[in-house]
């Protein structure tokens, strides 16, 4: 991460950014700000979080294709991006430009509220050493964003949202001086509801019954939970009520005494914080200082109508988007659509056409979010989709395939596609498969990192291999990941994920679902796993025997390796059928074929993966 300080990296945004306040500036200002510390960014819609991904490689790039995917998604709806205070100086501050750019999603067309997250709160599945060496206090991210948006001219268009670790009003008040709009409560919100902090959330042993799936006493019980009182709920909102009850009001007493008639006039009145300690230690006067230019910013937020301005699509069609994945042009319908149980057509576009439809229809077709904003259309639209039609990318798919796929739709990608395949997905069928290349074989066909992360419904059907966490957090839906095994298994060489079909940590905290996986799995799988069925290959010619599937448990996954039951085997064929199907539909007969055996022994082939009934052992970290 460039270490340069805060004012030269305010004059690159300044020239990034120039007097254009278009998204004609983006790709331009992600290329200059490429290079973040990793941060954990949430887009939260409406009332509650919508998806969730780490930016761990590629920094304001993924803000930026984040934000689009959910543009394509939630078109008319306002959404934040929220990212952790963990970089310092000019790369916060690009940071919440990136965010506050990257999540300008709602139809009447306001940048995206920027929310940041200090260190000093965080959930009690926080692993230790996270809690007391990783982060920044969130003032100090406060602080910057604000600066830097008003250097970039869109304060008044972007709210910045605040929390982590905030306990009284006076915590409140100290953010919004610092330049917070509004400011949020994780922890002792959790704690007004009957939350006794024992910091043990991730080990499902809740004794309160919040940070649990666990429902009824016996249960408990069953878990070896010896104290199991799960809060009421009525009692828990009047709880609750009470608590913001009492901050709204100090926060008023608060607002009278320092002379302000409403509270966000007292937004970035840095001027009236005072350090009255630790002088020796620090010096916090860049804290407490108010430049004069900044004076008011931020205190009256007006959304911009993006409509009355140059279409957001044929502005990211610029030159510099491609080089961040942000490329959208319009295509003709009806070029790529097969009827259900027909032969998939590999034009050279993407596209959709409703059931008696003759085409004419305009669809966006980007390189990343492919067919997410249709999903979104599907929804907001209460067609449920008529699944009569599939939409075909003719090429591999860019971050984000199919992500927040929803019932009816069938969507397919030739070739492969990239991290973030069917995250959030509430039903359809997604497909990748491999494509044909000029010499006649059969090629791709693979995902990256994140495949189906959260999956609630619907099916995914993977040809090829998966990266790193296929299947994380599985919640109901149905996934196959067909990459075989190609030689036999040498697990004494060390590093089994590089010679994995899956490259590891694959179903991790899976809830429900059913997963099957035609290769090797990979290391390190499974780790939390409280609920589904995941079906694994048994071929002993192969080196994929049990005792080699055990070793690809993660340890201290409570988990069991068993044969085949009645279940397990009606699960097996129901899944090999539906993606023999999809082979056969694609023209490829011969891999279709291979999988008969299968399905004709399914007890012989596979064993599965269920959850046991103790409880994980959750001292040995799985990351």
């Amino acid at each position: 991460m460039r270490q340069s300080g805060f004012e030269s990296g305010s004059a690159v945004m300044a020239s990034a950014i120039g007097k254009d306040q278009s998204d004609g500036w983006l790709a331009r200002f992600v290329v200059e700000a490429a290079g973040f510390e990793p941060i954990l960014t949430v887009a939260v819609v409406d009332h509650g979080p919508l998806a969730f991904f780490s930016n761990d490689n590629n920094g304001a790039q993924e803000i930026v294709a984040f934000g689009g995917g959910l543009l394509k998604k939630t078109a008319d709806r306002e959404t934040i991006v929220k990212g952790g205070v963990i970089a310092s100086g000019s790369a916060i501050g690009f940071s919440g430009i990136g965010e506050a750019r990257g999540a300008r999603v709602s139809r009447r067309g306001e940048e995206g509220d920027t929310t940041l997250t200090g260190f000093h709160g965080g959930t009690g599945a926080a692993r230790a050493h996270a809690i007391r060496h990783v982060g920044l206090p969130a003032e100090i991210g406060i602080k910057l964003v604000h600066e830097a948006l008003c250097e970039a001219g869109l304060r008044n268009s972007a709210e910045i949202w605040a929390d982590g670790g905030m306990k009284s009003a006076v915590d409140v008040m100290k953010a919004i001086l610092l330049g917070a709009n509004r400011v949020g409560f994780g922890t002792m919100a959790m704690v007004a509801i009957g939350c006794t902090a024992c910091r043990a959330c991730h080990k499902d042993t809740c004794h309160v019954g919040i940070a649990t799936q666990m429902t009824s006493v016996e249960e408990a019980r069953e878990k070896g939970v010896a104290s199991f009182h799960p809060r009421i709920f009525e009692t828990a909102v009047e709880h609750l009520c009470a608590f913001f009850g009492a901050i709204g009001e100090q926060v008023r007493v608060l607002t009278k005494r320092l002379g302000a008639k409403r509270t966000q006039d007292l937004v970035g009145r840095a001027d009236l914080l005072e350090q009255f300690q630790g002088h020796q230690q620090m010096d916090l006067a860049w804290l407490t200082t108010v430049r004069k230019e900044f004076a008011g910013l931020g205190t009256r937020i007006v959304y911009r109508d993006y409509d009355a301005e140059q279409a957001w699509e044929e502005v990211a069609a610029a030159p510099l988007a491609y080089a961040v994945g942000t490329e959208s042009y319009a295509v003709a319908s009806a070029a790529s659509v097969a009827p259900a149980g027909g032969a998939v057509s590999r034009g050279p576009r993407l596209a959709e056409a409703p059931a008696g439809s003759h085409g004419g229809t305009s669809l966006l077709h980007a390189m990343r979010a492919v067919r997410t904003r249709e999903s979104g259309e599907h929804v907001r639209g209460g067609r449920g989709g008529d699944g009569k039609g599939i939409a075909i990318h003719p090429a591999v798919a860019g971050n984000g395939f199919a992500a927040y796929h929803t019932v009816g739709m069938h969507s397919v990608a030739l070739g492969g596609a990239q991290d973030g395949t069917a995250k959030g997905m509430y039903g359809g069928r997604v497909v990748v498969l491999k494509q044909r290349a000029a010499d006649g074989r059969w090629r791709g066909g693979s995902v990256g990192k994140g495949l189906a992360y959260g999956a609630q419904r619907g099916l995914i059907i993977v040809q090829g291999d998966a990266d790193a966490r296929a299947g994380i957090r599985l919640s109901g839906a149905d996934l196959v990941i067909g990459g075989e095994v190609r030689e036999p298994l040498e697990d004494r060489k060390g590093w089994i994920g590089a010679r994995a079909n899956i490259k590891g940590f694959a179903f991790e905290y899976m809830t429900a679902g059913r997963a099957l996986v035609l290769g090797d799995p990979g290391p390190w799988i499974c780790s939390g796993m409280t609920g589904g069925s995941v079906y694994l290959r048994h071929d002993p010619e192969m080196g994929l025997t049990e005792e080699a599937l055990r070793r690809r448990i993660a340890k201290g996954a409570k988990v069991a390796l068993t044969v085949l039951d009645e279940q397990g085997i009606s699960d097996v064929t129901e899944l090999l059928l539906a993606y023999h199907r999809e082979l056969r539909r694609s023209g490829q007969a011969e891999a279709a074929k291979r999988l008969l055996p299968l399905i004709a022994h399914p007890a012989e082939h596979f064993r599965m993966i269920r959850p046991g009934k103790d409880i994980t052992d959750q001292s040995i970290a799985t990351e």
